[in-house]
């Protein structure tokens, strides 16, 4: 799959992404293997973990405080594990030695407490979606990475403009993520958080983006800078979809990938399958996070005989986070 992944009614999911690599032989080797046989199992994850994701500390003391961030959250995968109401499976992931607090603050997004005010899709009548969509297969833009920067819902609208190019006009274009994280607020910069309608809003005023060869992504704030004479895939606007999912999957089926809102609480610990969750572990309205449904399908739920609906989604955390990737 890549960075991408499945999900329903904005609590069931399933996804696909990447990280940094580098390493330290030093501090690795000199970590002491406690002595207690379950601990040692744990340090010898941890181990391995360093070496597969390219973990590397400044100090035999922050890699000690890593490691037991390391075991609470292998405590709470445990958890999300016993609790699953679907096919997710948690364990190790690029972000397991984040504290949840560094999670949310490195890859949360503000939440939005009201719709914003903007274009609303008008109603409009449907013969209804088919069981199955998937325009992965259409040959979209390859999974990206937002790295320590919040900028994932520069990566959703822009993501979302490339696939609708690709599938309407047959175009093949990699667009400015950066211009959109400098340019969109000036005052602060994208790195701290932004909305996708702001995204939107931003390639409309200015008729389009600079093509990414000419204004890569290095995630982190810089001065906006604007290229009129190299600007590509113009929008005319955007419009905000009614929060009902069969009215969604109808337009994904019809149209093409939508960009969506979603809570990443429990994402830090994900590695595959689809996620069904509670509303108690898993608030429906708290959307901190921005990612692009690229389809939607039906799959059997592991507990019970359940067959459920499920959306496709494409995240903005590397190939490494997520499902197919290894």
């Amino acid at each position: 799959m890549r960075q991408d992944a499945p999900a329903m009614g904005l609590a069931k999911l399933a996804a696909g992404l990447t990280l940094w690599v580098a390493c330290m032989p030093a501090l690795r080797a000199n970590f002491t293997l406690p002595s207690d046989p379950g601990t040692m199992e744990l340090a010898g994850k941890f181990q391995d973990f360093m070496a597969k994701f390219g973990k590397t500390y400044n100090s035999q003391e922050e890699m000690i405080y890593r490691f037991k961030v390391f075991v609470q959250n292998m405590e709470t995968s445990q958890v999300l594990q016993d609790t699953e109401l679907g096919t997710a499976q948690y364990g190790i992931t690029p972000f397991s030695d984040l504290t949840e607090s560094e999670f949310a603050k490195k890859f949360g997004n503000p939440v939005s407490k009201a719709v914003p005010f903007g274009p609303m899709e008008p109603p409009r009548s449907f013969t209804g979606a088919p069981r199955f969509c998937d325009w992965r297969k259409k040959g979209l833009s390859p999974v990206k990475d937002q790295g320590e920067c919040a900028s994932c819902w520069a990566f959703a609208a822009v993501s979302n403009i490339e696939a609708l190019w690709k599938i309407h006009r047959n175009v093949n274009c990699s667009l400015s993520v950066q211009e959109v994280t400098d340019c969109t607020y000036h005052s602060r910069g994208g790195c701290l958080g932004g909305y996708v309608w702001d995204a939107f809003q931003y390639v409309v005023n200015n008729s389009g983006l600079s093509p990414s060869t000419l204004y890569p992504y290095i995630g982190e704030n810089h001065r906006c800078q604007k290229f009129k004479k190299r600007k590509l895939t113009k929008i005319d606007g955007y419009s905000i979809l009614p929060r009902d999912e069969k009215y969604i999957a109808n337009v994904v089926a019809t149209q093409g990938p939508v960009t969506a809102l979603i809570n990443q609480k429990n994402m830090q610990h994900y590695r595959k399958g689809i996620i069904q969750r509670s509303k108690v572990s898993c608030d429906p309205n708290w959307l901190d996070h921005a990612v692009l449904i690229v389809g939607f399908g039906e799959g059997k739920i592991r507990r019970g005989t359940w067959s459920g609906s499920y959306w496709i989604i494409q995240n903005s955390w590397g190939k490494h986070w997520g499902e197919e990737v290894g």
